[in-house]
């Protein structure tokens, strides 16, 4: 079974795609989010064999070196593959890709087989809104979630690993990002807008 590792966000971000989850849930379309048991997130890295408890102790380092940065979600994107992904997309921006690019020079040491996907110069980071959808279901997730008010913006705030299998989601271990100072803090109070307009959500006969 596959391992991820991920990156999460403010609680009340959290809330605002589980809303989306559940309202895609709802209307039909698919329950891949919420049934798995998943957390809304932004994956680093994913392979199919990992030295767990290895990580676990590189990766506690890591976090505590990071301190918790902003992620903006700019769109509604597809994966044209056979596995019928629709996400909201993540702006790409230096930080991010330092993140990225750190992390994976702890990953391949206790990582095997990884995903092409999510490998340095091939990441497209995402935050998964539905999976396993047929072309029918893809433009129906995609018309509801475009009532999604965009963009919006979150800090990262943790990092995790899961194991994975068809039907669910399990968490290994997670930790937090370096502790925040004051000027974290006080940044706090500026994205309150971006994450009330996401929290609006899905607007019209899809809301609940």
């Amino acid at each position: 079974m596959p391992f991820v590792v991920e990156l999460y966000f403010d609680p009340t971000v959290e809330e605002c795609i589980r809303g989306a989850w559940k309202a895609i849930n709802e209307a039909g379309i698919s329950d891949s989010m919420p049934k798995g048991g998943y957390r809304p997130h932004v994956s680093l890295g994913v392979c199919n064999h990992l030295e767990t408890d290895l990580l676990a102790q590189e990766l506690s380092t890591f976090a505590t070196s990071v301190t918790p940065f902003r992620l903006s979600f700019p769109n509604i994107g597809i994966f044209s593959t056979s596995e019928g992904v629709v996400f909201l997309g993540v702006t790409v921006t230096e930080e991010l890709l330092s993140v990225h690019a750190a992390f994976h020079e702890i990953f391949k040491k206790h990582a095997e087989d990884q995903r092409e996907y999510y490998t340095v110069g091939q990441w497209v980071p995402h935050c998964t809104l539905a999976f396993g959808l047929s072309e029918a279901q893809i433009v129906e997730a995609v018309t509801l979630c475009r009532q999604i008010v965009l963009p919006t913006s979150t800090k990262v705030r943790e990092i995790g690993v899961v194991e994975v299998s068809p039907t669910s989601c399990q968490t290994l271990f997670s930790c937090s990002l370096k502790t925040t100072d004051k000027t974290d803090l006080n940044d706090e109070l500026r994205p309150r807008y971006d994450e009330t307009r996401l929290k609006n959500g899905i607007r019209g006969k899809y809301a609940k």
